[in-house]
């Protein structure tokens, strides 16, 4: 008993190790307890849910909703209507329940981007950690490295996160003994680089593009802190500038002041006539780059009309042209090719770009106010020689007299204009020129995946389903022209047979009829003799004569799965030749649809299940006896074409590290071997496909 008791400790012990090690996400190391606001309202039954959803949100170590009790609204004395004041003189409020998360070892739910190094070592973001045993995998948790692309993760373990640290480790020269696979749980400056990484031109690599980080709790006050002086630094920043260009402007009214007018003149208003014309270059530029753009658009839905018109009548073409309009590939294709043509070539849709196109060639870009100004500045700029036209209202002196006008000068008004666009109005009109063009590509690559591509898929298709031999219509008519023959050929011997015995009894029935009748009866008594022997010896069969019994040789697991997997192939290629059987294969063999995940960079390939139905995928998985096999979809054969182009392109990118892809004398395949990995499938056997020459 003593002993039982033992060991159901130490396994309620184990296991509850085993969920706290899984549990434990994100950094230990410098963790605080921060409070959050939550809309939990204090149910028992929904605490853990908003716990949750606050520790994946806040990358927090752990997450406890509380209650806290607060002051509300003040008291109010219902004679006087004043707060009341209790004994100690202090006002009196309401008492309430408010609701909150109490987080540890949490971050910032705001993201940083990391811009290629993670710099664990700054001034002004001390991590204050034991860098002689601190672990690479910490200093990563503690800034809660993560992808932007990929949800954040509820725990570390079996996360990407995983996968992603092991990356970050091996570029970084941590890596596992004897071996050049990352390991993020060595000690920080064990690596490759030793103490250089904390300096601060190093730090650590991250190679990934979509790497960002969170500010941890330890952190916040600090990040605070650099933000409020980063912001002080760069007002002042703003302050000197503004200075700088005030003294500029005071400089440069000093010196009109001691020159003469016909000397400001000349060392003055030629340069800053070449100063307007700069912005007026830019202007124009702007203008020319407008048009060509426009005038781009235009050749675009040109273009883009002619090529909906040809997709209208290639798709049209097809469907009539159509010989296998009975099968049932051709069928779904057909009327996916038909929902399509509704979608994606409605002519509302052209009608609506020529009308934006329509509005935006009636925009004249040398109407814009900021160019059509600078233009008229520039005129009068040229016509005048008089250093008050350029001052202004800033005045100058000339030879002890003091020139200046009552309205702003050339200069100043060059100055309100030099660090402005075109115009109102030119941002928007480029922006519906881009939009505009942007949809028609978008629709063309719209018409090209769903029109054109399944015009020729259907094409293809029925050219394949047309040169297929009927073989089984074949084999049935063999079948009845032999019988046919057969029965003739019996009929034929049966009556000329007929016919023989038919003359011999005419020619002996006249002198031999009392003989065959004598004959006859002996004949009869002969029979009947025979009959009776027949029927004895059938009464009383011998004991010794029964056959004895086979003993059937079990048959060896090995035997059992060989007969299996070449009933699995049977069934497959069944499948392969008669569409109809598909759904059964599926539901027999436990058949899921996969493809190949995108961006993949491991020395093995992962599979992950697939948005297209199991009778549409590229890739079949099947299962027996706990194994996992991956075959080409039945598309890919009826495909044939599309994957053969290019030198096999599309084949060898879509079964990159799943089938071998080369040329034979015939379409042939060899499955390849999975096993189940995390969310997907991991290749352990790669496959083949032999396309026929």
């Amino acid at each position: 008993m003593f002993k039982t008791s033992v060991k159901l400790f130490i396994a309620i012990l184990l296991s509850i190790l085993l969920i706290n090690s899984n549990s434990i996400a994100f950094h230990k190391e410098n963790s605080i307890s921060t409070l959050v606001k939550t809309e939990w309202d204090g149910n028992k039954e929904t605490k853990k849910d908003y716990e949750n959803q606050a520790k994946q949100e806040f990358c927090a170590l752990s997450a406890k909703a509380e209650s806290f009790k607060e002051a509300g609204n003040p008291v109010i004395n219902q004679k006087d209507g004043k707060q009341t004041i209790n004994e100690n003189g202090n006002p009196v409020f309401e008492e309430i329940i408010v609701y909150k998360i109490n987080l540890k070892g949490s971050h910032s739910n705001k993201a940083k981007k990391v811009n290629k190094i993670l710099k664990p070592n700054l001034a002004s973001m001390n991590l204050n950690v034991d860098w002689q045993n601190i672990k690479l995998v910490e200093i990563l948790k503690m800034f809660c490295l993560q992808d932007s692309s990929q949800d954040r993760p509820f725990k570390f373990k079996g996360s990407y996160l995983e996968e992603f640290y092991t990356q970050v480790a091996k570029d970084n020269g941590f890596f596992k003994k004897d071996s050049e696979e990352g390991d993020y749980n060595k000690k920080f400056l064990e690596g490759e680089f030793g103490e250089e990484i904390m300096k601060k031109e190093m730090g650590i690599l991250i190679n990934n593009p979509n790497a960002v980080w969170f500010v941890p709790d330890f952190l916040v006050e600090q990040e605070e802190a650099n933000n409020k002086a980063e912001k002080k630094a760069a007002e002042e920043a703003e302050k000197k500038r503004i200075a700088a260009e005030k003294e500029k402007k005071r400089v440069a009214r000093e010196k009109a002041k001691k020159k003469g007018n016909e000397q400001w003149i000349s060392e003055n208003k030629q340069n800053y006539i070449d100063e307007f014309g700069k912005k007026l270059n830019e202007y124009e530029n702007r203008i020319t780059n407008l048009t060509t753009k426009r005038n781009k658009l235009t050749t675009n839905l040109n273009d883009f009309e002619a090529f909906m018109l040809e997709a209208e009548e290639d798709s049209k073409n097809a469907i009539s042209d159509l010989v296998n309009r009975d099968n049932q590939e051709i069928k779904e294709l057909r009327d996916e090719l038909r929902d399509n043509i509704k979608t994606y070539l409605s002519p509302n849709d052209l009608k609506e770009y020529k009308d934006r196109l329509k509005k935006i060639e009636k925009i004249n870009f040398k109407k814009y106010k900021n160019y059509t100004t600078l233009k008229n500045l520039i005129k009068r700029a040229n016509k005048s020689n008089e250093a008050a036209n350029f001052v202004g209202t800033d005045g100058t002196k000339i030879l002890g007299f003091t020139f200046k006008q009552k309205k702003i000068g050339f200069i100043q008004e060059f100055e309100n204009l030099k660090n402005r666009d075109l115009g109102s109005g030119s941002d928007e009109h480029e922006k519906n020129m881009d939009n505009l063009d942007s949809n028609i590509q978008k629709h063309g690559e719209n018409i090209s995946n769903f029109i054109n591509s399944k015009v020729t898929e259907i094409k293809d298709l029925d050219e394949e389903l047309g040169k297929r031999i009927p073989w089984k219509l074949i084999f049935i008519g063999l079948v009845v022209v032999a019988i046919v023959i057969g029965v003739g050929v019996y009929l034929y011997f049966q009556r000329k047979e007929m016919d023989q015995l038919k003359r011999e009894a005419e020619e002996k029935v006249g002198s031999l009829k009392n003989e065959f009748e004598n004959k006859l009866k002996s004949t009869s008594d002969q029979i009947k003799s025979v009959s009776r022997t027949a029927a004895r010896s059938q009464q009383t069969p011998l004991e010794n004569d029964a056959p004895e019994p086979i003993q059937e040789q079990p048959k060896t697991p090995e035997e059992i799965i060989a007969e299996k997997y070449d009933e699995l192939v049977s069934d497959y290629k069944e499948a392969l030749e008669d569409f109809s059987k598909v759904s059964g294969f599926k539901q027999k063999w436990h058949g899921l649809a996969l493809s190949r995940k995108e961006r993949q960079d491991g020395t093995k390939t992962i599979l992950i299940n697939s948005t297209r139905p199991f009778e549409k995928a590229e890739i079949w998985c099947v299962t027996f006896s706990e194994k996992y096999f991956a075959f080409p979809g039945s598309t890919v054969k009826s495909n044939m074409a599309t994957y053969m182009n290019l030198d096999f392109e599309k084949a060898g990118r879509d079964f990159k590290g799943v089938f071998a892809v080369s040329s034979g004398s015939s379409y042939s395949t060899e499955p390849s071997v999975l096993r189940r990995g995390g969310a997907g499938f991991v290749v352990e056997r790669i496959g083949k496909i032999i396309f026929p020459n």
